[in-house]
Formats: C-alpha cells, sequence, structure tokens
C-alpha cells in the first residue's frame, strides 16, 4: 500500500485532479478544503506528507501552517506549500514557517510525485532505524 498524502485546497476541482494524478502513482489521498479542516484531518489521519495550499478564504495557508508547526500531534509532519501564485517572499516564508517544500501550479504531475516521494524518504530517514 502507498503512502498518505493529505490536500488542503479551496479548489475542489484541483483537489480532485491532483489526487487523482497521486493515486494513479498508488498514493493514499484525502482532502480538506479549508485550513481548519485540513488540521483536524491532519492530527486524525497522520498522513505521511501535507499539500497545503496558500490563497485559501478564511483561514489561508500560512495560517493554517503555522497553526500545523504549533500543534504538537502535527508538527513532525512534512508540508509542500503549494500555489498558484508566486508570492514574492513565499519561498523563504514557507521555510521560516516550517514547509520542507515550495511547489508551484500548475504543475507537472511527474515533478510533483518525485517531490513527494523525495520527502517521504527523507522523513522515513529522519525517524527511522534509531538505535
Amino acid at each position: 500500500m502507498g503512502e498518505s498524502v493529505l490536500i488542503i485546497d479551496d479548489d475542489k476541482w484541483i483537489a480532485m485532479s491532483t489526487a487523482m494524478v497521486l493515486e494513479a502513482e498508488g498514493f493514499r489521498v484525502d482532502s480538506a478544503l479549508s485550513g481548519p479542516e485540513g488540521i483536524e484531518k491532519a492530527r486524525a489521519q497522520q498522513p505521511g506528507i501535507v499539500l497545503l495550499d496558500i490563497m485559501m478564504p478564511g483561514m489561508d495557508g500560512w495560517e493554517t501552517l503555522e497553526r500545523m508547526k504549533a500543534d504538537a500531534a502535527c508538527k513532525a509532519l512534512p508540508v509542500i506549500v503549494f500555489t498558484a501564485r508566486e508570492h514574492r517572499e513565499g519561498r523563504s516564508k514557507s521555510r521560516e514557517l516550517g514547509a520542507v517544500e515550495y511547489f508551484r501550479k500548475p504543475f507537472r504531475p511527474e515533478a510533483l510525485v518525485q517531490t513527494i516521494r523525495r520527502h517521504l524518504g527523507a522523513a522515513a530517514a529522519s525517524s527511522g532505524s534509531a538505535p
């Protein structure tokens, strides 16, 4: 069975199309349409990685990321900021807030899959075989 991915994006079409791409590659995928719903699902499911949109109504992705990293249950989850808009300070801000990657939409499916696999591998290595 594949690794799990949680997509937090208020655009249902983007969430569905991204999920289809990832499921075709063997990932288990769930989605949330808002920051609060995403945090709740991340706490409950402990996905292997989170794809987080920035531009969402209400609680935007930056606030969602801050809250996830301040939450003991979500703190260690790798988060990829997944956005359609290039934010002037987006890459550095995403790192400062604890994201592992800043990924632009639209995306090439193979590039997204490769990025997710790289970070899942890194997360497994850092939490793995301790003596």
